[in-house]
């Protein structure tokens, strides 16, 4: 059979673009336009402690399962270490959450650990790279498997909790009261903060159904969503949940695919004019002024650059 070398379309190369992904799709086109057309450079490396401390730990995660290494060895390592000392925090509540993600990382790691447990055991790689075309789509899909193995692949996903500042009444009680259960006591409190742990979800989210979907397209294995926070796990593969079955990823990449598509079309109209793709994107003002997930470590000067293509 011919193989056909397919070009990504004009209508991505006339702003700059040769890519897409499930994360990129998944944006919304406002949010998008600031971060893919407006200001690429400057938004790459913006960084917040959910990021930074769920790359801590896919790390150690992935150190530890295709190197079968100790936790605490990879945990101590001079890698993780440095990546620990080395995050810049925007804010105090941004700071404080990423010590609290820190100081929970061995328990958030090792849950995820017991969850792949749960498989048949077998040799993992990890942040393999994939390249995939998709219908109605004129460009290419990029994606990075977390974790590939003989008999499966999967993704890890973090549910980190919210970082509060709540001073101590009474500064000589620091210690928490100890119950009479057979349940360890959480130390929640790092100074005059105080952090609310975040459940694990009854179901796999939807965007990550879509991306189990976009990955399974290049790997034919059956999959797998782990879910850790620091004290609950849930590992989900398509014996237990009926969204990682093949019919429902089916219409999951469909659906994948529309968001794409139409983002797509608003790049042809735009043909290259990043004021008229401009106008095809209008923000929700709102959600720059409430420091939304989105907006909260963007600096004030690209906010206003952003604004300004508006006239606000």
């Amino acid at each position: 059979m011919e193989k056909r070398i397919r070009k990504v379309a004009d209508c991505y190369t006339k702003f700059g673009l040769q890519h897409t992904s499930k994360s990129t799709a998944c944006l919304k086109h406002s949010d998008r336009f600031f971060k893919k057309i407006l200001l690429p450079k400057e938004t790459k490396n913006l960084n917040n402690a959910s990021f930074q401390g769920g790359t801590l730990v896919h790390d150690v995660v992935q150190e530890v399962l295709t190197k079968k290494l100790n936790l605490d060895e990879v945990i101590n390592s001079d890698k993780i270490q440095k990546d620990i000392d080395s995050y810049l925090a925007f804010s105090d509540k941004d700071k404080y959450k990423f010590k609290f993600i820190v100081k929970n990382l061995r328990a958030t790691a090792q849950n995820h650990l017991d969850n792949i447990a749960e498989l048949e055991p077998q040799e993992f790689k990890a942040e393999l790279e994939y390249t995939a075309w998709l219908p109605n789509v004129d460009t290419y899909w990029l994606m990075y498997l977390d974790l590939i193995g003989l008999l499966n692949f999967g993704d890890i996903k973090n549910c980190f909790g919210t970082a509060k500042l709540s001073p101590l009444k009474n500064p000589e009680k620091k210690k928490p009261v100890k119950k009479k259960t057979d349940k360890p006591v959480i130390d929640n409190r790092i100074d005059d903060w105080i952090y609310t742990n975040k459940s694990v979800p009854k179901r796999p989210y939807f965007s990550d159904v879509m991306q189990i979907s976009l990955y399974k397209n290049s790997c034919p294995l059956p999959p797998f969503l782990s879910y850790a926070s620091s004290t609950d796990r849930k590992l989900f593969t398509e014996n237990n949940c009926d969204e990682l079955k093949q019919e429902n990823l089916d219409q999951a990449i469909k659906i994948l695919q529309v968001y794409e598509k139409a983002w797509q079309k608003k790049l042809e109209i735009a043909d290259g004019d990043i004021e008229k793709l401009a106008w095809l994107c209008v923000p929700d003002v709102s959600d720059i002024k409430k420091n939304t997930f989105m907006w909260e470590n963007v600096p004030d000067e690209y906010k206003q650059k952003f604004l300004d293509v508006y006239g606000l």
